[in-house]
């Protein structure tokens, strides 16, 4: 797709957007938002504290629990 093609694709999508009904904008906007949070796997802290995380649980120091703990504590709450 070229440059020219994807202002018009634009063009017309931000006219469906203003004519939409609230449900739809809504979908359209929860579409949106699930694509630029799959771009976490770009951003650097993301990227550090998933380390982090791996190295505490390689290491043995991260606290862990089993699905049973964690079925339970979510009971007692």
């Amino acid at each position: 797709m070229n440059t020219a093609q994807t202002i018009n694709i634009r063009q017309e999508v931000k006219k469906f957007i203003d004519l939409a009904d609230d449900k739809t904008v809504k979908m359209i906007y929860a579409m949106l938002e699930v694509e630029h949070k799959e771009d976490a796997w770009t951003d650097s802290a993301f990227l550090a504290e998933m380390d982090r995380r791996t190295k505490e649980y390689e290491s043995g120091t991260a606290r862990l629990f089993t699905l049973v703990e964690m079925e339970n504590n979510a009971r007692k709450k």
